[in-house]
């Protein structure tokens, strides 16, 4: 084999540098340029001298000017005037290039969601107004999936926010592997996402692309040695069917997630249009209760709580009625759960307070009044604040101030809720938990939280014998709340077999329609006068 010249290598490395200067090629067509330039301009000279009869030699042609000398510096001069515009036009070309790889990475971020890399509202958006307005969507069989994540609050309270994130990015990454053909998965913010599917391109009902959803997410997710699982609820509507507009697809899906998420496992749900009907009734029930909490139409009704040994009246359990100007007076099991959904329990639940707390300080002492407060009050930062301003406001001594809370306030095990209890405590008010044994009761509740009594349901009295299975869970709670220091209240005590009960298992308290049915805060002196029935001594104690 030849051996290679050496200044060859020379030659191509000094080939490349040239060529990596910027603007190089421009200074070489400049520097070629200002050279034709010089040559032209002698042979120019050189056909003249000819002409004329001078000596048309190159040498003598070169020497009778000064300019031929001066043209020789022409290639230099016009490659650097070239380099020069070359390395402008290089730097206005990357200067362009940057900013239109500026530009395009401001449109993706624009369009995508930072954390998960999934699209975010405003593709989803854009492209359900493109395709429900050339109505290509509806032709394809587009559906939009909405969901949320199961316990997902819960994982970020026990494990904190990293694990969140995880969870995050890895359902975010298996709706992405779930998406077919042109499916897109978009992440609308915190944990609710959304996929647009075309089903009838890949012969996928609906129905069984949700199950596919909800075993994709439903799958073990690793985090630090545990193991994390999430569960989803996924509500689905037929764009351009269901809706014609984005915002309207959009709400009809949101329906159906929420009638998904009555359910106590994953689940999904078609929007139907009575869904939106319900909705809308909704709608206008809340404004109702709105406007009836401004023209006074909620009203307290109270029913005594009976010590069981004295007989003697100890409490009044505050009860609201919303007195409704068209429907009369309509019991708080239809209008309670529209206002917790809507977050109107807050306000109304603040009215109740405050009403309960004057009524009850012109009760004779000691007897004191319980007020119910819901799960959602509790997410009400301003809470403790509302409970001690009622207490000053009435004059109420905070002991005569009992607060019941049932056991679905306990399903956020998190600090700020075990906080708020212990400052309502500090307050010197008492704290009942209410329908014990009904919901998610858990020792663990009774351990972390202390509790001054518990009010058994009424779902255990109405069939109560001495020998049956309530008789025996009720015995387990009172020998429970015993041993916890804690009073008992039995609810619906309506017979004098239960009465007895109450009272031969040690019971404290016994609240029904044996002794009263709930009452307006102006008939209580009377039944304290017609019955003459005097507080409980012990409550003085």
């Amino acid at each position: 084999m030849p051996k290679r010249w050496v200044g060859a290598d020379v030659l191509t490395r000094g080939r490349a540098k040239w060529q990596a200067l910027p603007g190089a090629s421009y200074a070489l067509a400049g520097g070629t340029l200002g050279a034709v330039f010089c040559a032209s301009g002698i042979f120019a000279d050189m056909e003249f001298r000819r002409w004329t009869g001078s000596d048309p030699s190159l040498v003598a042609t070169f020497s009778s000017t000064l300019m031929h000398a001066l043209a020789l510096t022409s290639p230099f001069v016009v490659g650097r005037i070239f380099l020069e515009i070359g390395r402008h036009q290089m730097a206005m070309r990357e200067q362009l290039q940057r900013t239109a790889e500026g530009e395009s990475r401001v449109r993706e971020q624009a369009l995508h969601d930072p954390m998960t890399g999934l699209f975010n509202r405003t593709y989803l958006v854009s492209n359900l107004e493109e395709g429900l307005a050339t109505g290509e969507w509806r032709r394809r069989g587009a559906f939009l999936f909405m969901f949320d994540l199961n316990d997902f609050k819960h994982v970020n309270d026990t494990f904190g926010h990293r694990a969140g994130d995880v969870v995050l990015t890895t359902v975010a990454a298996r709706l992405r592997e779930a998406c077919k053909g042109d499916d897109f998965a978009v992440r609308l913010g915190g944990d609710e996402f959304t996929i647009v599917h075309f089903s009838e391109e890949w012969a996928c009902s609906p129905a069984r692309f949700a199950e596919e959803l909800i075993a994709a997410i439903g799958q073990d997710i690793p985090f630090d040695g545990l193991v994390l699982n999430v569960g989803t609820s996924i509500g689905i509507s037929r764009i351009g069917v269901d809706a014609n507009n984005w915002s309207d697809v959009i709400i009809a899906a949101d329906l159906a997630l929420y009638e998904a998420k009555q359910e106590s496992v994953s689940a999904y749900r078609l929007f139907t249009p009575s869904l939106r009907q319900t909705r809308e009734s909704a709608a206008a029930a809340e404004v109702q209760m709105k406007r009836g909490l401004d023209r006074d139409e909620f009203e307290l009704h109270y029913q005594p709580i009976y010590g069981t040994k004295s007989g003697a009246i100890r409490s009044f359990e505050a009860l609201v009625r919303w007195n409704h100007p068209e429907r009369g007076l309509v019991p708080p099991s239809e209008f309670i759960p529209l206002a917790e959904t809507s977050g109107f329990i807050v306000q109304l639940g603040r009215r109740v307070l405050r009403d309960a707390c004057r009524a009850a300080a012109d009760w004779p002492k000691p007897i004191g009044v319980a007020v119910n407060l819901s799960a959602v009050q509790f997410k009400d930062l301003r809470l403790v604040h509302h409970v001690r301003e009622a207490i000053e406001e009435s004059g109420l001594a905070p002991g005569r101030l009992d607060l019941e809370i049932t056991e679905s306030v306990l399903l956020e095990h998190s600090p700020r809720l075990l906080k708020t209890i212990e400052e309502l405590r500090a307050l010197g008010v008492r704290i009942t938990m209410d329908d014990f044994g009904t919901g998610f009761s858990s020792l663990n509740n009774l351990r972390r939280i202390r509790f001054d009594r518990i009010k058994i349901d009424r779902c255990f009295t109405r069939e109560l014998t001495a020998e049956d299975s309530d008789a025996e869970i009720v015995r387990t709670i009172v020998r429970l709340s015993r041993t916890l220091k804690m009073e008992t209240v039995l609810e619906g005590v309506e017979t004098e077999h239960q009465l007895e009960f109450a009272r031969s298992e040690g019971m404290t308290e016994v609240q029904g329609f044996l002794y009263a049915k709930p009452m307006r805060a102006s008939e209580i002196a009377g039944y304290l006068d017609q019955r003459r029935i005097e507080p409980d001594a012990a409550l003085s104690a």
